[in-house]
């Protein structure tokens, strides 16, 4: 019973602090794994700069969009951000 509870914390832990998300390159979907900043029961992230090359335009968002890039910045790269301008669209793009 003892070691169930132990494989359960070890589980429980390692989903609110890992995380990955897929990245395309040379035509190869990659899945980087990281260390979340924060704990949360997320586990897929999406990068929606890992894609492709372009950067995007704040204006251009959907609602969708925009959540996805607030989430990733917040959980993989500790910035918190309610992306207004460009300049936040650019600082979450980083890898």
């Amino acid at each position: 019973m003892k070691k169930l509870i132990a494989v359960n914390a070890l589980i429980l832990l390692g989903v609110l602090n890992l995380g990955y998300y897929n990245a395309v390159e040379d035509g190869d979907v990659e899945t980087i794994p990281f260390i979340k900043k924060h704990p949360t029961l997320q586990i897929e992230f999406y990068n929606i700069h890992a894609n492709d090359g372009d950067t995007r335009k704040v204006e251009r968002l959907t609602q969708e969009q925009r959540a996805w890039i607030i989430d990733y910045c917040k959980y993989r790269l500790g910035i918190e951000t309610d992306l207004k301008t460009q300049d936040d669209v650019e600082r979450c793009s980083r890898k």
